[in-house]
């Protein structure tokens, strides 16, 4: 590799995103967003048993701005997140054995469903 491959492969920090206030365990960017002028989204699951919705502020923008805190529906670590295809579906997991699908309605995120492991006992 060339030295202008490897300047070219350089990572910079653009912005650290802070809000969480545990660890961060996944994050996942929302495949309908980031191109044709509309701004990028992401989201991200923590320690706290939240997660956290950024939206670039503007497609041509490297920062972004927290939109929304998803909250209240996992009792322990939230430690997956992935976005449905068309980007209108959340997905998170978490420790507590469930699995929590968000919609987005506008610029809120509504809980539609929780699905629960249940203990399996044998007789």
């Amino acid at each position: 590799m060339t030295l202008l491959e490897e300047e070219s492969l350089k990572l910079t920090e653009v912005q650290r995103l802070e809000g969480h206030t545990d660890r961060v365990w996944g994050l996942a960017w929302n495949p309908a967003t980031g191109a044709d002028g509309v701004p990028a989204i992401l989201a991200s699951c923590s320690g706290e048993k939240t997660v956290r919705i950024w939206q670039q502020r503007s497609p041509s923008s490297t920062s972004f701005d927290c939109k929304a805190v998803l909250e209240d529906k996992h009792t322990r670590t939230v430690r997956s997140c992935s976005w449905s295809p068309s980007g209108k579906q959340l997905a998170t997991t978490s420790f507590d054995a469930t699995t929590t699908i968000w919609e987005q309605n506008g610029t809120d995120f509504e809980c539609v469903s929780t699905l629960e492991v249940l203990q399996q006992t044998s007789f």
